[in-house]
């Protein structure tokens, strides 16, 4: 072979060594798009909730789904798509949610749902849109003041069907029996019924149901820390991710947080939380 030809075949070669590794080191993200432009295209949200978790996402009277978490779905249509009833709902069990996101059949969910570890490794969760807790919601005619009296076997917890449940049972009830159940709008008709004597739930949720029926209180302790409710997808859409995000920021602390605020004064009869410590406090007693 020639000096010249040789010269040329290694400059082809060179040249196809470059081409592939500018392929290989381009974003892949353009070639697979997001879902936030699938949503744009579609001109719809659609959102994966509970029917059954009042006052965050329930079925009223007129068998419309309601709730905190559902206005805060709609206000994240509004911002998106301009009109807050581009949304279409899709209600889910407490164990079907996470497929309903992982499988596609919903853009993200928004369910009276908490944070935890574990289930950050199914799906990815937002930037939290509210504080929570775990309170007990409890029949008054048992006639307990606090945790230690309502650890008892002659009293029934109503759970629902998560681990996260059970294990708080177990570690701050364990002498009281237990009833498992699919959803909250059960296990408060098992309590309400005197089926079961106490239910752990959200603490805006029991909350709610105290403020709602006379028959019903509850213990002063927390079960465990401050939580934080967030809104869930499917994991590896970082646009979608950060859109999400960004308004929950937004509704929480930024530019939106007038329209948060009328929300969660509709739903739990108070402001929220100011936007940051040094703004006035008075506006939340």
């Amino acid at each position: 072979m020639s000096l010249s030809i040789f010269r040329a075949a290694r400059l082809f070669a060179v040249m196809l060594l470059l081409a592939a590794a500018m392929l290989l080191s381009a974003p892949q993200s353009h070639a697979q798009g997001s879902r936030l432009d699938e949503i744009i295209k579609r001109d719809k949200l659609i959102v994966s909730t509970f029917s059954t978790a009042p006052p965050l996402c329930f079925t009223d009277e007129k068998g419309e789904l309601v709730g905190f978490d559902i206005d805060i779905a709609r206000l994240i249509a509004k911002g998106l798509l301009g009109d807050p009833n581009k949304i279409e709902f899709v209600t889910v069990t407490s164990e079907g949610r996470w497929p309903s996101v992982l499988s596609g059949r919903a853009d993200f969910g928004i369910a009276s749902t908490t944070v935890y570890p574990d289930r950050a490794i199914r799906v990815a969760f937002s930037y939290p849109y509210m504080d929570s807790g775990i309170s007990v919601l409890v029949r008054k005619d048992a006639a307990v003041k606090s945790l230690a009296e309502l650890n008892s076997d002659k009293f029934t917890l109503a759970n629902l069907s998560n681990p996260q449940m059970a294990d708080r049972a177990k570690r701050f009830m364990p002498n009281m029996k237990v009833m498992t159940f699919d959803t909250p709008s059960a296990m408060f008709l098992a309590v309400k019924t005197g089926q079961a004597t106490a239910m752990q739930m959200d603490t805006p949720v029991v909350d709610w149901y105290v403020a709602n029926n006379d028959d019903l209180t509850t213990v002063p302790e927390l079960l465990g820390n401050v939580q934080n409710n967030a809104i869930f997808m499917k994991p590896g859409d970082h646009t979608l991710w950060l859109y999400i995000s960004t308004v929950v920021q937004e509704l929480r602390h930024g530019s939106r947080y007038d329209e948060y605020s009328e929300v969660f004064k509709k739903w739990f009869g108070r402001t929220p939380p100011p936007q940051r410590f040094y703004m006035n406090t008075a506006a939340t007693k």
